[in-house]
């Protein structure tokens, strides 16, 4: 982060190359240059590969990104994913866990699954473990049905919380919303601003990978953002942080474990781009989607989307935002 920000306060600007040797736990720096790049277009390239390698590349590479793989060089590119058929995610004897659980995309989830009849129990973990008062109407809708549901208070950063979590409560499915904001401009962010959105998302879902160990996970759902997809103007800690979810589920993919890591867009109706926002910001959110031409997810949209990224033949990382390019 103030490598970037000594880069942006430079003139001219220099160019910028972040050299990471296959790790997941670099990816971060990969979503912290994506949103330099769509805040400032900061000319800062990312690549992944022996450090000889990268080195011979460096002038010709054309891409902001790339993976040196043996003789090849892999670049990101978007590709459509089809909907797969309708069928039930894990079996209805399932418990599930959610964390982020008490906010709305996490309650939205919990009441799709309850109504869905994909789930016997609920477990809605959140830090402060009360629900909002926004949210009463998903609420309802989980209560309604017969799915035994409880709320648990647990903070998904700590390690030793999230062990005693998952040990009582026998859940064969995780999905993964917990998350803060902390927006800023590039320059105006701080290691604390970074610290504190890493801290339930990337923090969070390294704890919950490494108390479940070995168990047997049916479904593994991360969700992530946009931001990581594209970089978010304002939101380098929030892409860094989202693009470590990203990483973790090709990571485990990889290992033949069951992982998806959603990139949401921004919901119209859910989720922290639509609740709680002074109108200020939800006006100048909306005007960079619109120039971006990013539109909101509308809830039938997204739970299709959902679903269709929970399947077993979808890939590991699922980008979810309606565009008009």
């Amino acid at each position: 982060l103030a490598l970037v920000q000594i880069q942006a306060a430079t003139t001219p600007v220099p160019k910028m190359w972040m050299l990471t040797i296959g790790s997941a736990a670099h990816e971060g720096s990969w979503g912290l240059a994506r949103s330099a790049r769509a805040e400032a277009s900061l000319p800062v390239h990312c690549i992944d590969g022996a450090a000889t390698a990268a080195l011979e590349q460096l002038q010709a590479l054309a891409e902001p990104e790339a993976m040196l793989r043996a003789a090849a060089c892999l670049v990101p590119r978007l590709v459509g994913a089809r909907e797969g058929a309708h069928a039930t995610i894990v079996p209805a004897a399932s418990a599930h866990l959610v964390t982020g659980g008490t906010g709305g995309l996490g309650l939205l989830t919990a009441r799709w699954l309850s109504q869905r009849g994909a789930a016997r129990a609920l477990a809605l973990v959140s830090r402060s473990g009360v629900l909002a008062r926004i949210t009463a109407g998903d609420w309802a809708g989980v209560r309604a049905t017969e799915v035994q549901t409880r709320v648990q208070r647990c903070d998904t950063a700590e390690v030793a919380h999230v062990g005693r979590l998952v040990a009582h409560v026998a859940a064969s499915a995780v999905w993964h919303a917990a998350g803060v904001l902390a927006d800023g401009v590039l320059p105006g962010q701080t290691a604390e601003a970074l610290a504190r959105v890493y801290a339930p998302k990337a923090h969070g879902a390294w704890a919950l990978h490494g108390a479940f160990g070995t168990a047997v996970v049916r479904t593994h759902a991360l969700f992530s953002s946009v931001a990581a997809l594209l970089g978010g103007a304002g939101q380098a800690n929030y892409s860094a942080a989202n693009t470590c979810l990203d990483a973790l589920a090709s990571r485990l993919r990889a290992c033949a474990r069951a992982s998806t890591s959603v990139q949401w867009g921004a919901w119209a109706e859910v989720g922290m781009a639509a609740r709680g926002a002074a109108a200020e910001r939800t006006e100048r959110m909306a005007a960079m989607e619109a120039a971006s031409g990013l539109a909101r997810i509308g809830l039938g949209q997204g739970l299709g989307a959902l679903h269709a990224a929970v399947l077993p033949q979808a890939p590991s990382l699922v980008g979810v935002v309606p565009v008009q390019w």
